[in-house]
């Protein structure tokens, strides 16, 4: 389980700091403050659908697909509710540039998604996640 955690945060968050490292240093940090939220908002959640899936996994076949489905639910609950809730509050920090901010939201979610789709799709039932 470990090892899963360990990659479902590693590959998210190396993928944003490959990309917003040097778009900041080009575009200015207004790009890390970007990247650094859209984390924060996304990623935790994939954590609690895959510790989710490893309970679900020892009980039914369709555990890793039920934690799929209601992962989703929360990190688009957490992810972009939460966006949208750091957007509204801290005007004019990320009103200046929407689109960024929410396509650093988008990016992180589309990358987590896939890591953690990866993951539990190599789960099987009975199965140790070690």
């Amino acid at each position: 389980m470990i090892r899963r955690a360990a990659i479902l945060l590693g590959i998210p968050i190396g993928l944003v700091m490959l990309f917003a490292i040097p778009l900041g240093l080009w575009r200015g940090e207004y790009q890390w403050l970007c990247a650094a939220v859209a984390v924060v908002l996304v990623v935790p959640p994939g954590l609690v659908t895959l510790f989710l899936a490893e309970r679900l996994t020892k009980t039914s076949i369709f555990g890793p697909l039920l934690a799929l489905g209601v992962g989703t639910v929360v990190r688009v609950t957490v992810g972009f509710g939460g966006a949208a809730i750091v957007f509204l509050l801290s005007k004019p920090t990320f009103h200046a540039e929407p689109l960024t901010f929410f396509g650093w939201v988008l990016g992180t979610y589309l990358t987590t998604l896939i890591t953690e789709t990866a993951l539990l799709a190599g789960m099987k039932p009975g199965m140790p996640t070690g």
